[in-house]
């Protein structure tokens, strides 16, 4: 995503038009349609203004929150969780800038490993980015493997019997990512108290 579709999300996001913009900053209307046309790169302040609110709004999002999503719209949230930090991309040479702020963290799914434990450690890290929304509070246990680039899904609900196994064959990172919510966040499953 560029800088001005982030600006228009932005904007959506907070309801805010050019007016109120122009209204918080000091400048006319015509200055901030000006200075934000597409075919003009975006004023630095503005630049500023987009990574505040995108890293207050996933940080501020929760599971209620996400429920009134459309799936569009989580998918969305759960790539922008999983992207790589700004200030790594700006360190990396010789990449597509624009390229680069599509990419995410992904799962290795070939559940192949150079070490012991390396592709499970680093898969259960993707999972774990998301521990905050509760997906936990849901289960006695909750994890994914992949064997031979079949993802499975293993999990036992709190206050429930019945082991569960889910196979994800042919999703990506988000998809699955997505279904833990179906099940866990956006499910009416019985939730533990943890405080």
């Amino acid at each position: 995503m560029n800088w001005h579709q982030r600006f228009k999300e932005m904007k959506e996001g907070l309801g805010y038009t050019n007016s109120d913009i122009s209204r918080i900053t000091g400048n006319t209307s015509d200055s901030i349609k000006s200075s934000t046309q597409p075919n003009k790169e975006l004023p630095r302040w503005l630049k500023l203004a987009i990574v505040i609110y995108e890293t207050t709004k996933s940080e501020s999002e929760t599971a209620e929150m996400l429920k009134k999503k459309s799936k569009k719209d989580v998918y969305n949230y759960i790539r922008n969780r999983l992207s790589f930090n700004e200030k790594l991309v700006s360190q990396l040479r010789h990449i597509d800038n624009e390229k680069m702020n599509k990419e995410h963290r992904r799962f290795e799914m070939s559940g192949y490993e150079s070490n012991i434990g390396d592709c499970t450690l680093h898969n259960l890290s993707i999972v774990n980015e998301f521990s905050d929304l509760g997906i936990y509070d849901f289960t006695s246990y909750l994890f994914i493997d992949f064997y031979k680039g079949t993802p499975t899904l293993y999990m036992k609900y709190f206050n429930e019997h019945e082991n569960l196994e889910f196979d994800y064959s042919g999703y990506g990172t988000t998809e699955i990512i997505y279904e833990i919510f179906e099940k866990t966040i956006f499910s009416n499953k019985t939730k533990r108290r943890r405080n």
